[in-house]
């Protein structure tokens, strides 16, 4: 049972983990800059301030999207229902920019932003400002304490591996000592316990998973959005099963030869 937690807790570590490191390759992508003009901007106006877009020192690259354009890229993502009751195309044309890589912090979007919004041309400038604020303040707690808790989960599960393989070994103490004085070698006097061990890791971990596996699937069934930060648990699931059960053998193989190598001692 105490496997079966320990394994739980740090499958859903991992998991998060995985979500927060999914999260932050997304962080890039909120990067970008939409300035809305005017319906009734000419051709060649769009054209020069496209060009001087272009040449500002936090933008990368700029994309001119039509109202057309626009109006297509909205009803693929949304209900047609939404534009029932609006005549015409409610939707101005604008561009689409990109930060460079290394002005991409909280502090250069917002000054970007603000230069852009004090333009005449521009009836609106949005980006979003607030959610890249929120992810630069949140970064590394996202990162540190996911692996901290799971570094202190891998050192419970040892110490509790550790410590029934060794109550494990006093309530056989007996059968232990008469199986080595019988002139059994060490292998088989270890091997039933660090099958014991294995089995156990296996199990407990296995349960584990296939529990957290089952809430992660009721929840992106509920929440659809959460599968695009879920991909990859799988992954995570066996790698913790693998994790716990080598440990589980580990520390029992090594509990045991290190019982058998104080009797020997004793014994010379």
């Amino acid at each position: 049972m105490t496997i079966f937690l320990c394994s739980l807790l740090l499958a859903s570590c991992l998991t998060v983990l995985g979500a927060t490191m999914r999260l932050l390759d997304t962080e890039k992508n909120l990067y970008a800059v939409e300035a809305f003009l005017p319906d009734d901007i000419p051709a060649d106006s769009i054209k020069a301030v496209q060009q001087r877009l272009e040449h500002h020192k936090y933008v990368d690259s700029v994309s001119f999207i039509s109202a057309d354009s626009a109006l297509r890229d909205f009803r693929s993502h949304f209900s047609a229902e939404m534009l029932d009751l609006v005549e015409g195309n409610p939707l101005p044309p604008y561009f689409r920019m990109t930060v460079k890589e290394e002005n991409q912090n909280p502090g250069d979007l917002a000054v970007l932003v603000n230069a852009l919004s004090s333009e005449d041309y521009f009836e609106e400038v949005q980006a979003p400002v607030d959610w890249v604020e929120k992810i630069a303040a949140w970064k590394f707690k996202m990162i540190f304490w996911p692996i901290c808790i799971s570094i202190l989960l891998l050192i419970t599960l040892s110490l509790i591996i550790c410590n029934s393989v060794r109550l494990s070994l006093l309530s056989r103490k007996l059968l232990v000592e008469n199986m080595k004085y019988a002139g059994g070698s060490y292998f088989f006097i270890e091997f039933p316990f660090v099958m014991q061990g294995v089995i156990q890791g296996f199990l407990g971990s296995g349960f584990a998973v296939v529990l957290l596996f089952a809430s992660i699937r009721s929840l992106t069934q509920s929440l659809p959005i959460v599968d695009v930060y879920a991909q990859g648990a799988g992954f995570v699931f066996v790698a913790v099963i693998l994790l716990v059960t080598i440990l589980s053998g580990y520390f029992s193989f090594s509990t045991v030869r290190r019982f058998l190598n104080v009797k020997r001692s004793e014994q010379d």
